[in-house]
């Protein structure tokens, strides 16, 4: 029974390779026999690469790992670094679908949050985002200052240039990705209380690194850049972030009215939703993905409706996570490993070893569950998203270090993007709370 339960596998699994196949071969005669215009090309190459993506994350499912390593895979391989199906310029065309996908995922985040389950494990969630935040960002330093100063790594660096490089890469060290985290607990349909700690520290910890990002920035410039510091330019950081709350709170409560008053086309309310919240964050200047999570949370713990935003968005989920997480994959870029590799596999493996033990010691302070203390460090591999935007803007600002930044922290994001979801899947299976593997 068991060998034609695998041969049945096999079989399923060729078939899905042979279509994908038959798609690309056909796609790529039809791209080169309409010379498709710049306008109409990067919407042909998203409408194959969610084709491909769906059907690699199906291969990716037969496999025993999480349908988000297909996605992410076909965008890698159709992406600029491989085969160029979709282009750097396509990508940047896509933007604005993916922005819209990430919406779409922070008010999934922040619906799945609930005050019940972040009051009963606070003490959890309080302990070990602060042991992971301090003593990630310390060890860091700790490590790279001496390692990068001594051992030439990154060469032409001032002692003023290296200290703040050292703490972007520390603050890079504590950032984690909730979109990737939402995505593979969406999958599993993992529920309990290891899911509702890792879900929260994940959620606090966006907030967190945003502060120390925004810190940390101020202090370079001044000591680098000469720009003068001041009391409105802190309290401008603090505001900034409270003004995306507020915001937050009344898109959220705009919500619920919808549901409430009209409640019809909800997963494509949920959908406009999100492209709405883009579009104003990005002219008022306010944190999009935070001031998404808020809404999802005022919806979820503020009204009778959560249960109306949950079950739109698991209506919808699968073409958006297939669409931003494929995108994602065409994005990821390899390049620098080769001038950089010591740094980034050093950087990796640091990273890596800070979150096991911080989350291990973390749960130990705060006595909590065994499954916490075991396996709530797969959650917090991936990191991408905040991390991007952040890197974005230490690259215009800081010309010295800025573009060597970049280039090491995207590698760091492409290994973790790939290793990420499969140890967190893994870690939902070992916990007991994957609703889907149970099945």
């Amino acid at each position: 029974m068991a060998k034609k339960v695998e041969m049945l596998k096999i079989l399923k699994i060729i078939v899905i390779l042979l279509v994908f196949s038959l798609c690309f071969y056909y796609f790529q005669g039809a791209k080169e026999l309409f010379s498709l215009s710049d306008i109409v090309s990067p919407y042909f190459s998203l409408g194959f690469l969610i084709i491909s993506a769906l059907l690699l994350g199906m291969v990716a499912n037969e496999l025993g790992l999480p349908s988000l390593t297909g996605y992410l895979i076909a965008g890698m391989v159709f992406g600029p670094q491989v085969f160029n199906f979709v282009t750097d310029n396509d990508i940047k065309t896509l933007e604005l679908i993916n922005s819209i996908a990430l919406s779409f995922i922070a008010i999934s985040a922040g619906g799945e949050l609930k005050i019940e389950s972040l009051k009963k494990n606070s003490r959890a969630i309080a302990t070990i985002t602060i042991v992971q935040s301090v003593l990630i960002l310390l060890g860091v330093l700790a490590i790279f200052y001496p390692l990068i100063k001594f051992g030439g790594l990154v060469k032409g660096l001032s002692l003023s240039s290296l200290l703040f490089f050292c703490l972007f890469l520390g603050i890079v060290g504590v950032a984690n990705s909730p979109a990737s985290t939402i995505a593979i607990i969406n999958e599993y349909k993992s529920k309990g209380t290891f899911t509702d700690i890792v879900l929260g520290i994940t959620m606090i910890k966006d907030v967190v690194v945003l502060l120390l990002f925004s810190l940390t920035f101020a202090f370079a410039r001044n000591s680098i850049s000469g720009v003068e510091l001041s009391g409105g330019f802190f309290l401008s950081i603090f505001s900034h972030i409270l003004i995306s709350g507020i915001a937050g709170i009344i898109f959220g409560f705009l919500m619920i009215i919808f549901f409430k008053y009209v409640a019809k086309e909800v997963s494509i309310f949920v959908v406009l939703a999100s492209f709405i919240s883009y579009k104003f964050a990005s002219i008022v200047g306010l944190e999009n993905m935070f001031m998404c999570m808020v809404a999802g949370f005022v919806v979820q713990n503020f009204s009778k409706q959560g249960s109306v935003l949950i079950d739109a968005i698991e209506g919808s989920h699968l073409p958006v996570y297939v669409i931003f997480f494929s995108i994602a994959g065409a994005g990821l870029d390899f390049s620098s490993l080769k001038s950089y590799w010591i740094v980034v596999l050093l950087f990796v493996s640091a990273r890596f070893l800070f979150i096991y033990f911080t989350t291990y010691f973390g749960s130990v302070f705060s006595k909590t569950i065994n499954s916490v203390k075991k396996y709530a460090w797969t959650a917090f591999i991936t990191n991408a998203g905040l991390t991007l935007s952040i890197i974005i803007l230490i690259e215009q600002e800081f010309k010295d270090f800025g573009s060597i930044l970049k280039a090491i922290v995207i590698s760091v994001i492409a290994i973790n993007q790939i290793i990420g979801p499969i140890l967190f899947k893994i870690g939902i299976e070992k916990s007991g709370e994957a609703a889907k593997l149970n099945q």
